[in-house]
């Protein structure tokens, strides 16, 4: 049950009562159904409120919002907004930058989610309350005084009415959150919830906005893609207490084109990553996996990543199929799972078994990629790819194609290669190199850990994020 939403809905619905029951005429629409009605209701509503159901009003309304006063707190409060905590490079982000921004002492963190914590929705929820993060779900629960903001206040009512009825919910909810948190920042993670986070925090008033994007623009994604995203996106864009995070420079160029704002709009701010949350087997361990796997002696090609199209599956494969015929004391691993499991099975059809395995999910990606002489990635666009900053932190060499973030999670010539997208050719050549050379895998062993320790460090992460936050943070120190 979502909370604030449905008490807004409860007193939206009473006013168009009341509309209705000064026009007997509209009397007349009830026999036309429960759709018809609810029609009717969004037609009294805008008669009650002149323009109030339309968005480019709404979106007027917001920019003219002014920021609430400082709470007076002795450290600013930071709620991050995302959908879920599951087993996802944002996510994972998102849990690093609460946790560490709370461990330093510089902000107050919470982190509101926008559906259940629920089986896999919650992956990373054990690592957020061991940090001392707390976690809650939008409009799960409420709090009085915010209950009767969202509700009582007849500018906000207004303003939240006038929400599209396809997401007025969640913007409803993080309104009420916002309401109950009296957050200084609001900063959200990932489309969706920028969004309706960007709506909320500036209907409430919120004195800083912060909208991470993650990887190039949705248009990209068209699974992903809300057909209301680039409008929004726009006005959120013109409001000066909003600032924006990209994760590439790759990402935040795409972004800006697409948006039509200058560059500049976005910081970038590369991801923050925790060599010690690497779970890698002991040596008994790794001996039994590769005994299990058939890998003694054999050199391993390593795939990590989601078997869906923007990953280039089957490109993937034709690298692969390539290195097994050049070489015959290579084996080839994927790890992952996704809607194109089926198509890179079949083809892959014809590999023995002994020379080309699926592995599906796994919670020993760290061992795998120990025992991996490369990993081999084919994106056509990436944001930030984790998996490749965590072959690379365990030395292991990578290669990968220029698609979007790649090009800084890889040190090209240095911690691995970079080629062009779809360059079956290329791909194959840089990565027979490294399977043919121990000596260049052994240097780009070695450069892969210290590239990943210098670039991509937690502490220069927080520390680049609560800038742009405008969080104080001397307490962090200067380390990168």
């Amino acid at each position: 049950m979502r909370l604030y939403s449905a008490a807004l809905d409860r007193t939206l619905l009473a006013r168009a009562e009341r509309v209705r029951a000064e026009r007997p005429w509209m009397r007349r629409w009830r026999a036309a159904g429960e759709r018809m009605m609810r029609a009717v209701d969004r037609s009294a509503w805008r008669r009650l409120e002149p323009g109030a159901g339309d968005e480019a009003l709404l979106a007027q309304t917001l920019l003219e919002v002014r920021a609430c006063a400082p709470r007076g707190a002795p450290r600013p409060r930071v709620m991050h907004v995302i959908g879920s905590l599951a087993a996802g490079g944002a996510e994972r982000q998102v849990v690093y930058t609460a946790r560490e921004t709370k461990r330093c002492g510089a902000a107050d963190t919470e982190i509101v989610v926008l559906n259940p914590l629920e089986g896999a929705a919650r992956h990373y929820l054990p690592l957020a309350e061991s940090g001392g993060v707390a976690v809650r779900v939008a409009g799960a629960s409420v709090d009085g005084p915010a209950m009767e903001r969202v509700c009582g206040d007849e500018r906000l009512v207004r303003t939240l009415g006038a929400v599209d009825p396809a997401y007025r919910a969640w913007c409803t909810d993080l309104a009420g959150e916002c309401a109950a948190l009296r957050p200084d920042v609001v900063h959200a993670w990932l489309d969706h919830a920028n969004i309706w986070a960007g709506i909320a925090a500036l209907a409430m008033g919120v004195p800083r906005v912060v909208l991470s994007t993650r990887n190039v623009n949705p248009t990209h994604f068209p699974s992903l893609h809300g057909p209301y995203f680039g409008a929004w996106y726009r006005v959120l864009a013109r409001s000066p207490r909003v600032a924006f995070i990209a994760n590439s420079r790759a990402g935040a160029e795409d972004y800006a084109a697409w948006m039509g704002v200058d560059a500049s709009r976005f910081r970038v701010v590369l991801n923050g990553f925790d060599a010690e949350s690497m779970r890698v087997g002991d040596a008994q361990a790794l001996a039994r996996l590769r005994t299990e796997l058939g890998l003694e002696g054999r050199r391993v090609v390593l795939g990590v990543f989601r078997l869906s199209e923007e990953k280039h599956p089957l490109v993937w494969a034709e690298v692969v199929r390539r290195l097994l015929a050049e070489d015959p004391g290579l084996v080839a691993l994927h790890a992952g799972d996704g809607p194109m499991r089926d198509a890179l099975a079949r083809a892959m059809a014809d590999v023995p078994a002994d020379r080309f395995r699926m592995l599906g999910v796994r919670a020993d990606v760290g061992s795998l990629m120990t025992l991996a002489t490369v990993v081999l990635h084919t994106s056509r666009k990436e944001g930030t790819p984790n998996a490749l900053l965590e072959a690379q932190s365990l030395g292991c060499p990578v290669v990968a194609t220029a698609g979007g973030g790649t090009v800084d999670a890889v040190e090209d010539g240095g911690s691995g290669a970079l080629c062009a997208v779809d360059d079956v050719e290329a791909l194959q050549a840089r990565a027979g190199e490294i399977l043919r050379d121990p000596a260049l895998r052994a240097r780009m062993s070695a450069r892969a850990a210290a590239f990943v320790r210098e670039r991509f460090g937690m502490e220069r992460m927080v520390r680049e994020t609560l800038d742009v936050c405008g969080i104080p943070h001397a307490s962090l120190g200067g380390a990168p």
